[in-house]
């Protein structure tokens, strides 16, 4: 499912949101900020054709500590 139809059917209107890349023995911020973004905000940007791969628990440290955290497909 592509990130905008599951943001879409599965996030609740106003959420924060991080998107990460699953590497081989971790994941990897998408976007290197350590605010994360609006759903709305990723629903209309450059990752909305991505594939969503899953839903992750990723403790972050500092402001914003508590996102949804959606895990995307690495494009080659």
């Amino acid at each position: 499912m592509k990130l905008k139809e599951f943001i879409e059917k599965f996030v609740e209107k106003n959420t924060l949101v991080r998107l990460w890349y699953k590497e081989k023995s971790e994941h990897r911020k998408v976007i290197e900020s350590d605010k994360p973004k609006m759903e709305w905000d990723l629903a209309r940007g450059e990752f909305k054709d991505r594939e969503v791969i899953g839903v992750t628990d990723i403790l972050v440290t500092g402001h914003y500590s508590e996102a949804v955290n959606i895990v995307i497909k690495k494009t080659k």
